[in-house]
């Protein structure tokens, strides 16, 4: 009995050896090293539809060119379609065409560092902050986020492959007659 005692601790102790090692390596040193920055808080109206389909939709563009630049060998193709939508709380969101990588983006760009490197610069040219890191989400998705000062949100997620979207508030106005309802 005393035997299979001391085997039990020397299994726990082995088990979280491995785990400490595991969690090691998910940190890499090289991995980033920036928190995720919340939300600013909204400071401007919405535009309207037509204005932010223009400004998002050249935002969108010039952020895949910037990424496939970073990482040659990865490109982004049209995803869903872009849509509008009208919330519970009656706030008319545009959703921009979203886009898919054609493959992983967290190896090939060290833990999104590349991602971060080329987007920022063009996330600051259509008023929105920098990627600050990546947010904490269960199940083995790493998320990138940044919101303006209208409350619009581009996302960069990846799980094999990896997805860029984009949700946009815009003038109750776009809305009559072409949102569809959400929950």
């Amino acid at each position: 009995m005393r035997r299979t005692a001391q085997r039990n601790l020397q299994l726990a102790a082995a088990l979280l050896g491995c785990a400490a090692a595991l969690s090691s390596c998910a940190a890499t040193p090289d991995g980033p090293t920036r928190k995720p920055s919340s939300a600013p808080p909204v400071t401007a109206a919405p535009a309207s539809l037509a204005e932010s389909t223009i400004k998002y939709d050249a935002l969108t563009k010039e952020l895949v060119e910037a990424l496939e630049a970073k990482m040659p060998g990865l490109t982004w193709a049209p995803d869903d379609p872009s849509s509008v939508t009208n919330s519970k709380d009656g706030t008319c969101i545009f959703h921009p065409q979203s886009l898919k990588s054609s493959a992983d983006i967290v190896e090939p760009s060290k833990n999104f560092e590349a991602v971060f490197d080329a987007a920022d610069p063009v996330l600051e040219k259509y008023g929105f902050p920098a990627f600050g890191g990546t947010d904490p989400v269960p199940g083995g998705w790493v998320v990138a986020r940044s919101t303006d000062g209208t409350g619009a949100t581009i996302t960069i997620e990846s799980k094999s492959p990896a997805f860029l979207s984009m949700t946009v508030p815009v003038t109750a106005e776009s809305c009559a007659g072409t949102a569809t309802p959400t929950g």
